[in-house]
């Protein structure tokens, strides 16, 4: 895709023909690239997952722009990032992705009430929530709850609000959830 600065392409917009396609950004440049025609080849199901993210993305990407609160977070973020990008762009783009659960640090958690847990949880835009659920090794619930985002804006650490005497085998389930409400599952056996 070729960009051009020159004056004679700066009103212009649109294909020429089917040879050429010529777009402006937002930022103010254009780039110009070649007239792409519609496939003649049935989409894969991977393509087809790929379409229905988008139509999903693009269902958020208008309800966040009705809500004044999560309009005005993309557009900050938006204006932090690339001026070729939108607020209803990052939108979109938040709802394809699941935020990403990089460790659960059990090293602190003896079973006992106030031991914690700690989770370092990533997302493309914001991890909204991150709960945790203990449960013994014969399958019962012991507790579940919300951790807490701490100061470094990465770590989550929830603190134990019930005993576990039976900590062998035990199994901490972690769920992080963005805006879009995607949502990522990690568990880890003690």
């Amino acid at each position: 895709m070729a960009k051009s600065a020159a004056m004679i392409w700066r009103a212009a917009s649109g294909s020429v023909g089917k040879e050429l396609t010529i777009t402006t950004k937002r930022s103010g440049s254009v780039q110009i690239g070649k007239h792409r025609k519609a496939s003649t080849v049935a989409p894969t199901e991977s393509q087809l997952d790929v379409r229905e993210k988008f139509k999903l993305g693009v269902i958020y990407a208008k309800a966040a722009m009705d809500n004044p609160d999560l309009k005005a977070q993309y557009q900050a973020a938006a204006l932090r990032s690339n001026k070729d990008q939108s607020a209803y762009n990052l939108a979109v783009r938040d709802a394809a992705m699941a935020p990403e659960i990089r460790s659960i640090t059990t090293a602190a958690y003896t079973g006992a009430i106030g031991s914690t847990i700690s989770v370092k949880a990533i997302d493309d835009f914001k991890v909204a929530t991150v709960t945790v659920k203990i449960t013994s090794a014969a399958g019962v619930v012991i507790e579940q709850g919300n951790a807490i985002l701490q100061k470094n804006g990465l770590d989550w650490l929830y603190t134990a609000t019930a005993q576990n005497d039976a900590l062998q085998g035990s199994t901490i389930t972690v769920s992080a959830t963005d805006l879009p409400a995607n949502e990522t599952v990690q568990e880890v056996v003690l």
